[in-house]
């Protein structure tokens, strides 16, 4: 290994737009192993970074790490090239399982983020408080059993205002 290629923690890390604390777990979970120095400073290969960048867009995209760590770590626990071709042929379809179903979860998000984009347009010109005192009519306020994230946009009733609408009271 060439020493003067080699990287500090906090050199990766701005070169990843990461953090070292990121780097760190990472190592400690195995799927990376600095070199060390007498002192005890961390330092990264050009491989040990292409393996970094590798785990990182993974674990971005919401893959878990459990199936990140078997795909590092398959080919070392393995005595042949059919064993492992075969079990990293195994995750890696899991792993394109795990992508898809992804997919289909930001398509309906993508789908809820239109709906209340739409929604909330119904609201630009509108001059009242955005409360559900202020504005009972409000597209947002009726389109709430529709939309999860309405919900979170919208006013958050506190204890004693549900508390006063189950006893009959208004709000």
């Amino acid at each position: 290994m060439d020493a003067d290629n080699l990287k500090k923690i906090g050199e990766v890390a701005d070169l990843l737009g990461t953090t070292p604390r990121a780097l760190r777990y990472y190592e400690e979970e195995g799927l990376v192993a600095a070199c060390r120095t007498p002192g005890g400073t961390r330092l990264y290969s050009t491989e040990d970074i292409a393996r970094f960048k590798a785990v990182l867009r993974l674990a971005h995209s919401g893959l878990p790490i459990s199936l990140i760590k078997e795909l590092a770590s398959i080919r070392s626990e393995c005595t042949t090239g059919e064993e492992s071709s075969h079990k990293v042929h195994a995750v890696i379809h899991r792993l394109i399982s795990q992508v898809k179903n992804q997919i289909v979860s930001l398509a309906s998000l993508e789908s809820e983020l239109s709906f209340a984009s739409a929604t909330v347009e119904g609201c630009f010109h509108c001059t009242n408080p955005p409360t559900r005192k202020g504005c009972p009519q409000c597209p947002v306020n009726q389109n709430l059993q529709m939309s999860e994230l309405l919900n979170l946009i919208w006013e958050q009733q506190g204890c004693q205002d549900q508390t006063n609408t189950q006893n009959g009271k208004s709000l």
